[in-house]
């Protein structure tokens, strides 16, 4: 049985659907929170560490390798093109090489992060696989418009991880639980038939794998790194279990928007692809243009309501000893904004194929809160969130010239 074939304007945003994949991705992102939030008040600061860690490795990795191929999958079946099975081999293959990557990280810091659990090891490999097809299942919906079930997508994997988790903490009440329904989340991809919507022609790629993938995960290693490794990082700085969770606490629940875009952004891709296609460079630039100032503004809002309610509204979600400190708070959640919006921008570089700009603004960026967290001062805390936002401003600035094609406030 075949999906019936769909009309694919890759102009325009009027398509059935957006409303609901909006709606899934607030879900998917609450319920994602509500996880994390339910674990860290069954387990403890203590106890939830190896968790946090683990989701913050999965993090870094599936944003670096996965989202790329998702928004391969989809820019390429946008323009028409019959993506399986041919594209399964590049897609798994970067799926392989972050369950290679996250199994070697898990393994040689299992007693200093992983409270010494093989279990881990296996649970990261097995995320990788999982969300290694849901990501070619979501580009797929994504680049047919199936708008509708993108959002779908975003709601079963985290209603599946949610019960999956409940579930485990009544029964086993133990951290690696959560990891086995963390892993459940990702393979509830394989029963939604999103194969029977590859409807497209078969030929060769308007954009090679290997140098789509290639500079664009050069990109997102860097942007991912810097938003994703802060618990890590304060490990590494001598902070214990607790301000590691603390921080994890606070970078996940600051984040969610940028997360919330991760899973969205395959809804204006096709759009900015139909510009390209039509050589209105000067169209993508107006775009960038106005994403970068709107973020400039929203991040000093940003800094101000964390610095006002972020560590209340953490210590509602989870526990009290959750909390961080304002600064940190503001720090963060300006940082994130900064993040945010220099995500949204390089849309306009991805829907051109030009990736390996991508790279430039986000090594920069990387390069730059290593050189602040090396050089500054303080608790590991502030020390990780001032780096964090210094890297992230930098990397901004970086993508508002290389997407605008100049100065951003340019007539």
């Amino acid at each position: 049985m075949t999906a019936p074939v769909i009309e694919v304007n890759p102009r325009g945003f009027r398509a059935p659907g957006t409303t609901f994949m909006v709606a899934g991705g607030l879900l998917g992102a609450i319920g994602a929170y509500i996880f994390q939030a339910y674990g860290g008040r069954q387990l403890g600061t203590e106890a939830f560490a190896p968790v946090a860690q683990l989701w913050t490795v999965f993090f870094i990795i599936a944003t670096v390798l996965l989202v790329p191929v998702e928004q391969y999958i989809t820019r390429e079946v946008a323009g028409g093109r019959k993506v399986i099975p041919g594209d399964l081999v590049p897609a798994m293959t970067v799926a392989g090489l972050g369950a290679v990557v996250g199994g070697g990280f898990v393994f040689f810091t299992l007693d200093r992060l992983f409270a010494g659990r093989s279990q881990y090891v296996i649970q990261i490999v097995l995320l990788m696989v999982g969300y290694g097809l849901l990501v070619v299942g979501k580009g797929v919906y994504a680049g047919r418009r199936q708008f509708a079930k993108v959002g779908w997508v975003l709601v079963v994997e985290s209603v599946v991880r949610l019960a999956a988790g409940i579930v485990a903490i009544q029964l086993a009440g133990s951290a690696e639980s959560l990891g086995w329904a963390m892993v459940l989340g990702g393979f509830s991809i394989l029963g939604m038939g999103w194969w029977r919507y590859d409807e497209g022609h078969i030929r060769p790629p308007a954009a090679t794998p290997t140098r789509f993938l290639g500079g664009y995960i050069g990109g997102t290693a860097s942007s991912q790194v810097l938003l994703g490794a802060a618990p890590v990082a304060v490990a590494l700085l001598g902070g214990d279990q607790a301000i590691q969770s603390i921080v994890f606490a606070t970078f996940t629940l600051f984040r969610a928007p940028l997360t919330l875009i991760f899973a969205l952004q395959g809804r204006v891709l096709p759009y900015l692809v139909g510009m390209a296609d039509s050589g209105d460079r000067k169209g993508l630039a107006q775009i960038a243009r106005l994403v970068v100032i709107a973020g400039v503004v929203l991040a000093g809002l940003g800094a101000l309501v964390g610095w006002l309610v972020g560590p209340e509204v953490i210590s509602l979600l989870f526990i009290p000893e959750f909390a961080p400190s304002s600064t940190v708070a503001a720090l963060t959640a300006a940082g994130v904004t900064a993040a945010a919006t220099a995500q949204i921008a390089g849309q306009v570089l991805v829907a051109e194929g030009r990736t390996s700009r991508l790279s430039i603004a986000w090594i920069a960026g990387l390069v730059t809160a290593v050189l602040a967290l090396v050089l500054l001062g303080g608790a590991p805390d502030v020390r990780v969130a001032l780096a964090f936002l210094i890297g992230e401003t930098v990397a901004l600035v970086a993508m508002a010239f290389l997407a605008t094609g100049g100065p951003v406030l340019k007539a």
